[in-house]
């Protein structure tokens, strides 16, 4: 193995790091600014070779304006004064060409303290100056489109909730102009309710915790009238901690959601109060039906209807009539079929889950038809307990009816005949037209259907 000797020369030493330098131009000059050393990383920055550049005047490496200007003399009259001179600007390559340099000139000391030269390094930073400048007219692109951006208020805060930056349609929204409301708290922003609440602290903690924090409510203008805003809080992440908000006045169409939501709900109501009317009817004359076999079809029809009222009735009670919470409808929905049999327990186990109200009816008529396929057929006794339950996972969601009756006969469980009932149509039809798959098990004792499907359609 070859063995290789560290210079013992300290001068040596140094002499090979400043010759190994190729991205830094490392030289030494007299005080009038002869060129007396020139390593290998000044001739790859300048282009000119040592032979070539020692004995001149370093003033060749300079601009003509700043030649003019005698800069190289102030340079080296800086460093002699206070030990170093840093600068930042353009320097000439052998070929003319120019490039953007950050330097650095100190003075030579012999060991006496006398000074014999001075060094310069220089690195090209023409890349870097472009990255600024762009950076830069990005910055004043921005500035301009948030400037001019009337229909959003716009506006930073500090980490302690402080105004710092106010564009021209936070003005327009909220009536403070920019001099009246940089550095003040932009709790004065928040009706008294949520000042009192936190609700600025709790978007910036959740703007800092997932990157953005949406908010919808009531804000307050200078006159003292609100307005509701939709908002978005994200962090700023560059020289100064803090919180970019942005929202506009959503006043219009949040009463008009708030009109349509009192018109769906009088509508569910009323559609929920002419189903219960269709139900009653059909009870009716399912009592002064002649035959058992017509009397039971009615009580069977009646039971989907009111399961659909059912579900119309959760509706319009609901905050958000579009959906219904899965766990509160069950629970309702199995009330009501425990109060038509009597002899049966029911029980609910469900997870709270939000499902939409077509998919709400689906799961409601599913539910009855197995219900109640369960009372009829699974004891012959008339008397058990049937189980209903609702798991949410993740983006599915997994319901079973199950009870522990004497089972399902073997051809019900093939699904080539197990679709010959209305009430097995109805199940088959109804865990299509929700995507789900449908398992039936023969448990002993016992039946058990399990329903997965999806949350969202």
């Amino acid at each position: 193995m070859d063995q290789f000797h560290f210079p013992s020369d300290e001068s040596e030493i140094y002499r090979h790091i400043v010759e190994s330098a190729r991205d830094y131009a490392i030289f030494a000059m007299d005080r009038d600014g002869t060129v007396l050393t020139w390593n290998a990383g000044s001739e790859n920055l300048f282009g000119y070779t040592a032979g070539e550049i020692i004995g001149q005047n370093s003033a060749v490496i300079f601009s003509f304006e700043d030649q003019l200007d005698g800069v190289l003399l102030k340079e080296i009259r800086l460093a002699l004064a206070t030990g170093r001179a840093g600068d930042n600007r353009w320097h000439i390559r052998k070929d003319g060409s120019s490039f953007w340099a950050s330097g650095l000139m100190m003075p030579l000391r012999n060991d006496t303290g006398e000074v014999y030269g001075l060094m310069k390094i220089v690195r090209d930073r023409t890349l870097r100056l472009h990255e600024d400048e762009a950076l830069r007219a990005s910055e004043e692109r921005l500035q301009l489109i948030l400037k001019s951006a009337i229909d959003y208020a716009i506006f930073a805060i500090d980490s302690e909730g402080r105004i710092i930056s106010w564009n021209t349609g936070a003005c327009r929204i909220f009536g403070y102009e920019e001099g009246e409301i940089l550095g003040r708290d932009a709790r004065i922003l928040f009706v008294a309710e949520d000042r009192n609440g936190g609700a600025l602290e709790r978007e910036m903690n959740a703007a800092a915790e997932h990157g953005r924090a949406e908010n919808d409510r009531f804000h307050l203008r200078k006159d003292g009238s609100t307005f509701w805003g939709s908002g978005l809080t994200m962090p700023l992440r560059a020289q100064r901690a803090g919180y970019l908000k942005v929202l506009r006045d959503d006043t219009e169409r949040h009463f008009a959601e708030e009109h349509q939501q009192i018109m769906l709900r009088e509508m569910s109501h009323r559609v929920k109060n002419s189903l219960a009317l269709v139900a009653a009817m059909l009870a009716m004359q399912a009592r002064s039906a002649k035959q058992e076999e017509v009397a039971q079809a009615l009580r069977d029809a009646e039971a989907r209807v009111g399961t659909i009222a059912e579900v119309h009735d959760q509706l319009w009670r609901q905050p958000q009539i579009e959906t219904v919470d899965l766990a509160d409808f069950l629970s309702s929905l199995c009330h009501r079929l425990q109060q038509s049999t009597t002899r049966h327990m029911m029980s609910v186990d469900a997870d709270p889950c939000m499902v939409d109200a077509d998919r709400a009816i689906q799961v409601a008529l599913l539910v009855n038809e197995l219900v109640t396929n369960s009372v009829k057929h699974a004891y012959p006794d008339g008397t058990g307990t049937v189980t209903v339950s609702a798991r949410s996972l993740g983006e599915e969601i997994v319901l079973e009816v199950a009870d522990c009756g004497k089972g399902l006969p073997l051809e019900v469980l093939s699904p080539e005949n197990g679709g010959k009932s209305l009430g097995m149509k109805i199940v088959r039809a109804l865990v299509q037209q929700l995507k789900a798959e449908l398992h039936m098990e023969n448990r002993q004792p016992g039946t058990g259907f399990v329903i997965r499907f999806p949350r969202e359609a």
